[in-house]
């Protein structure tokens, strides 16, 4: 499994030509409305309004979106980043970017909680039947019904979830 360390490089990455005004475009569309309408200047007051842990989960949320994207005379952060800097990296954390790359995020509804092991999810959005997550922390706290967005990760064949994991209720979820 992929420890919370897996992306450092990949993010140290981000500061380069183009990637760092590529990702702050894709970060604006993320969360730029909202901070627009809560007169907050920057993204690092966000962690005032809504606590620092979701501030960065959002963060995280919007990085993973941004590793999916090609960006016009540069191709793909990750496929830049594994060409030029794979060999320092493990072979786990090159199949997990690899993976984060190919993923979508999507909203799902949780079932069939095995705790300490895994969780099946299905996609209320793109359909299809639920698939087992291998996860461990998220075991403990989602609870059968549960409704969250989040990215699912091929990593050799193990579907294992993304960094950013957002709660909906049911509700706005419908």
């Amino acid at each position: 499994m992929p420890s919370s360390n897996s992306l450092s490089g990949l993010m140290k990455w981000l500061a380069k030509d183009p990637w760092r005004g590529c990702f702050l475009d894709v970060l604006d569309r993320h969360i730029g409305k909202v901070l627009d309408e809560q007169d907050i200047p920057d993204f690092d007051e966000l962690g005032g309004l809504i606590d620092l842990h979701w501030a960065m989960t959002l963060w995280g949320c919007a990085f993973e979106d941004f590793l999916t994207k090609h960006v016009d005379g540069a191709g793909n952060i990750v496929d830049d980043y594994l060409k030029r800097r794979g060999w320092k990296e493990s072979a786990g954390n090159k199949a997990y970017m690899a993976g984060l790359k190919d993923s979508v995020m999507s909203l799902y509804e949780v079932s069939d909680i095995q705790p300490d092991r895994s969780f099946l999810a299905r996609d209320l959005v793109r359909g299809g039947e639920p698939v087992r997550i291998s996860e461990r922390s998220a075991t403990k706290t989602l609870k059968p019904w549960d409704r969250v967005a989040m990215r699912i990760v091929d990593v050799r064949g193990k579907n294992i979830i993304g960094g950013g994991l957002l709660p909906f209720e049911l509700e706005p979820s419908e």
